[in-house]
C-alpha cells in the first residue's frame, strides 16, 4: 500500500512564523504497508544534523523533527518525504523566525489562491498575515481606465476593494457574493506596516456554465437569492 497521512487535518497550517529561541516540531505521520521511509529536506537539499548550529532531533516513531531554539538561519521551507516501493508523498512547512523587534510582514506561501467558479456563485480569498507591529491590509483589483491597465505613471489601475480597521484579522479574508463575468481578473493581497510592505495576487476566473457541462442545474441552485 502507498504512503497515505493519517491526519492530514492536522498538517493545514503551514506557515510558522515564531520567536527566536522557541522550540519548533514538524509532523507528518503517515501509514503505508511495507513501511514507509521518512526523510527531511530544508529548501530542497537533504537536511542533516551538521546543516544546523545545535543539530535537530528526528523522532522517527512519532514522524517528527524537533529543533531547539530556533534562530532567523533556520528560516527556511521544511520537506518531509515519506516513501516506499509503492509510492511517495510530500509536504512542505514554511519556517520563519522573527525576533522580538519590528518586522515588515509575513504572507504564507500560496495564499490567496486562484479560484475558478461560475456565474452567480459566492468566492473568499485568504491572505495569511504576521506582522509587529500591526499591518494594515488590503484587498485591491486590477482594473482597466479607457482601455489601459497602466497610468501615464506606469503604475497599474487598481480599486481598492476592502482595508483593515482596527482589527486587521478581518480583512484576512476577501469575499465576493454573487459574482458575475467582469469580476474575473486579478486580486492583490497588500499588506503594509512602517518596516515595509508584502503582496501576494491569485487570480479569479468565472465562467458561465459548471465545467461538467450540467451548467443548468449548477445555475439554478447558486444563482439567485436564498428561499
Amino acid at each position: 500500500m502507498a504512503p497515505q497521512w493519517a491526519h492530514p487535518e492536522k498538517m493545514e497550517k503551514k506557515l510558522h512564523a515564531v520567536p527566536a529561541s522557541r522550540t519548533m516540531k514538524f509532523r507528518c505521520q503517515a501509514s503505508g504497508n511495507p513501511n514507509p521511509t521518512l526523510k527531511w529536506y530544508k529548501n530542497g537539499r537533504e537536511f542533516k544534523r551538521d546543516h544546523r548550529i545545535g543539530g535537530f532531533k528526528v523522532r522517527d516513531h512519532v514522524w517528527t523533527i524537533i529543533m531547539e531554539s530556533v534562530v532567523p538561519s533556520d528560516k527556511g521551507n521544511y520537506t518531509c518525504v515519506v516513501e516506499n516501493q509503492y509510492g511517495s508523498i510530500n509536504h512542505t512547512y514554511q519556517l520563519d523566525v522573527v525576533e522580538r523587534s519590528p518586522h515588515r510582514p509575513i504572507l504564507q506561501a500560496g495564499l490567496p489562491a486562484n479560484r475558478t467558479t461560475v456565474v452567480g456563485s459566492d468566492v473568499e480569498f485568504e491572505c495569511k498575515v504576521f506582522s509587529v507591529p500591526q499591518p494594515h491590509i488590503q484587498w485591491l483589483k486590477h482594473i482597466e481606465v479607457n482601455g489601459s491597465r497602466v497610468g501615464s505613471d506606469g503604475l497599474p489601475y487598481v480599486r481598492v476593494l476592502k482595508h483593515s480597521g482596527v482589527n486587521s484579522s478581518d480583512a484576512q479574508v476577501l469575499a465576493l457574493y454573487n459574482v458575475t463575468e467582469e469580476e474575473s481578473g486579478e486580486y492583490i493581497c497588500k499588506v503594509s506596516n512602517y518596516i515595509g510592505e508584502a503582496n501576494q495576487s491569485a487570480w479569479l476566473t468565472v465562467t458561465r456554465y459548471e465545467p461538467t457541462g450540467n451548467h443548468r442545474a449548477a445555475q439554478g441552485r447558486q444563482s439567485g437569492p436564498p428561499g
